[in-house]
């Protein structure tokens, strides 16, 4: 079962994973409006479910939805977090509790290119490329773009030799404050296989 939002992650996930076991995939959302829906459809099966009552923490509330919902039909759960937000922190708490996470290991950057590859429609991409406070995406974060933002995590954390000139030293700042306030996060526990 794939957590889907109507963002290119979860586009790609869900492609990967209904592609691989085709008739065996379901695509779960929660929400008013999927966006793109009629394409996540022709890929698979989508379930729209509801989160009972209003949580300040909205995104906790549909996991641990979701996750009922696999107990119960006894559905592996995967999750979308990928190699960017998994270095720079980004990620949900939530999402821990995904059993799968089959594109951490691909940069933001390269899901976007592969989403254009992949046939992904036009307003699923645009969605990673404007803010969206809803899924923790600032309007600063939107602005330093993908790529520079990649180029910063293969440099600063992972300390590879690239070339840092297109990023702006408030950008650096920027980022750096987001791995240190989310830097709690890599010891919390992981529940299940990183592939």
């Amino acid at each position: 079962m794939v957590p889907i939002s109507g963002g290119t992650d979860s586009a790609l996930t869900y492609y990967i994973c209904a592609k691989a076991k085709p008739g065996d995939v379901v695509g779960v959302y929660r929400g008013e409006r999927l966006r793109a829906k009629d394409w996540f459809e022709s890929l698979g099966k989508v379930l729209t479910v509801d989160a009972p009552g209003e949580f300040r923490e909205q995104e906790e509330m549909r996991w641990a939805r979701f996750l009922t919902i696999s107990i119960i039909r006894e559905y592996g759960l995967v999750g979308s977090r990928t190699r960017t937000e998994d270095l720079l922190g980004t990620y949900s708490l939530a999402s821990r509790i995904a059993t799968f996470l089959p594109i951490v290991g691909v940069w933001k950057s390269d899901i976007l290119q592969l989403c254009n590859y992949i046939g992904v429609p036009k307003d699923i991409i645009s969605s990673s490329t404007e803010p969206d406070c809803d899924c923790g995406r600032p309007a600063k974060l939107v602005d330093i773009t993908y790529p520079l933002v990649d180029t910063f995590l293969k440099s600063y954390v992972l300390g590879e030799d690239v070339d840092l000139t297109n990023l702006k030293s408030e950008d650096k700042e920027y980022l750096q404050g987001i791995i240190n306030y989310t830097s709690f996060r890599k010891d919390l526990p992981i529940s299940g296989p990183i592939i």
